[in-house]
Formats: C-alpha cells, sequence, structure tokens
C-alpha cells in the first residue's frame, strides 16, 4: 500500500505510508489533464472531436465521432464518468497530439513539484514510463482544489452537460460515490487499471478543515 494524508492549506503530512514509491495510477491522471484543460482557457468555444482521439477502451462519457463539444464539457466528462475519450479529446485539442500533451503535463508536474512522477498518457491508460507516487499527487490535487472550477466539477455527484451533433443534454454520473456516502467529501478521482488496480486521491472538509487522501496510490486531502 502506498498511502497519504495531507492537510490542504498548509501541506502538512499527516501520514504516510511508501508515499515516494512509484507506480501506476490510473484515472487519477485525470487530476493534471482536467487542470490543464482548464488553465487552457477558452473554456465554452466548441468544437468538434478528434475522430481518432476517442477511439479507446474503458470508461466513457459517450463521445462519438462527429459531436461538438466544449473543454468545460470534457473537463465534466474526465472528472465524472472518467472519461478516456473525454481526456484524449481535450489533449489533442489543446495540444495537437497525445504525446505533445504529455509534454505539457510533465512541464506542470516539474513547476509544482512533483519529482517522481512521469506522464506518458492523459487518460491513465497503463503505459511504460507512467507513474506517480502519493505524495506527487497529493502535490497536484492541492494544486488542483485551489482552482475554483476544478473544484466545482469534481464535487459534483452528477451533472447535465451538453454534447453531440446535434447537442443533447447528458447526465454524467460521478464514478467516487464518497461523494454521497462519506459526510464532507468534496472530491476528487477514482481510478482503476489492470496494472494500478484501485486508486483513489479525496478531499474532505469538516469544521473548517480540509484534509487530502491518498491511498494505494493513495491521497487524502483535508482544508481549513
Amino acid at each position: 500500500v502506498s498511502a497519504i494524508l495531507i492537510e490542504a492549506d498548509t501541506g502538512t503530512v499527516l501520514f504516510s505510508k511508501n508515499e515516494k514509491e512509484h507506480r501506476q495510477i490510473a484515472s487519477t491522471t485525470k487530476i493534471m489533464t482536467a487542470l490543464l484543460t482548464l488553465e487552457a482557457g477558452e473554456p465554452d468555444k466548441e468544437f468538434e472531436v478528434d475522430p481518432t482521439a476517442i477511439k479507446v477502451e474503458g470508461t466513457s462519457m459517450g463521445l462519438r465521432e462527429g459531436d461538438i463539444v466544449t473543454r468545460r464539457a470534457l473537463c465534466y466528462g474526465m472528472l465524472l464518468p472518467s472519461g478516456n475519450d473525454a481526456a484524449n479529446a481535450a489533449a489533442v485539442n489543446i495540444s495537437g497530439s497525445k504525446s505533445a500533451f504529455a509534454v505539457l503535463m510533465n512541464k506542470r508536474a516539474e513547476e509544482i513539484g512533483m519529482t517522481d512522477t512521469n506522464f506518458v498518457t492523459p487518460s491513465g491508460l497503463d503505459a511504460d514510463g507512467h507513474y506517480s507516487c502519493a505524495y506527487d499527487l497529493a502535490l497536484l490535487t492541492r494544486e488542483a482544489m485551489n482552482n475554483k472550477d476544478f473544484a466545482k466539477i469534481c464535487g459534483l455527484p452528477k451533472a447535465k452537460v451538453s454534447f453531440g451533433n446535434p447537442k443533447s443534454d447528458r447526465i454524467l454520473v460521478n464514478s467516487n460515490k464518497l461523494l454521497t456516502s462519506y459526510d464532507g467529501c468534496i472530491g476528487v478521482k477514482t481510478g482503476f487499471t489492470d496494472s494500478a488496480r484501485r486508486t483513489l486521491v479525496s478531499c474532505a472538509e469538516r469544521d473548517g478543515v480540509r484534509l487530502i487522501f491518498k491511498t494505494a496510490v493513495s491521497v487524502w486531502l483535508i482544508s481549513n
């Protein structure tokens, strides 16, 4: 097990175990992908998804060839149903290719201080050389939760999102069941692949204290 518990506002480590151990991190990768998508600007500008980007296995927000979306809609698709199609579509729209977007991911990771992380894919599907650790994911989650749009989206149990061709409203359901079963949970991301197994980054707030927890790789973030 690799895990860490930190206080969100100060970054104080309250508990850790194997927090620097390199592991596949599955869809917790999408914390970075969504953060970069929101930071890229023009969140509500419409565009047609790249048909090659959405041909991907695993969880999906339901994108089809020819669909019209916005970057904001893709963030909902990444952070709620954990859409691999959404992550890839955002990466290609922003950087032109998934590999170019991975360069952007690693640059941002360096800025945050994530020294035991290397991103290869925007979705987090298993790939050689794609890894992080509990400590780095805690740093990333602190950064992401300071983005108001990110914090709002990842804390929603479900949301109505408009996309498609023609566009229509769809209900996207969050895979993070702690949002409705754990008092004070306000985010952030689940994950699963055969190599990573189950991963979770959570953020909870009670009585003015906010914590971030990451396990297996796992991180809990707790905040004031």
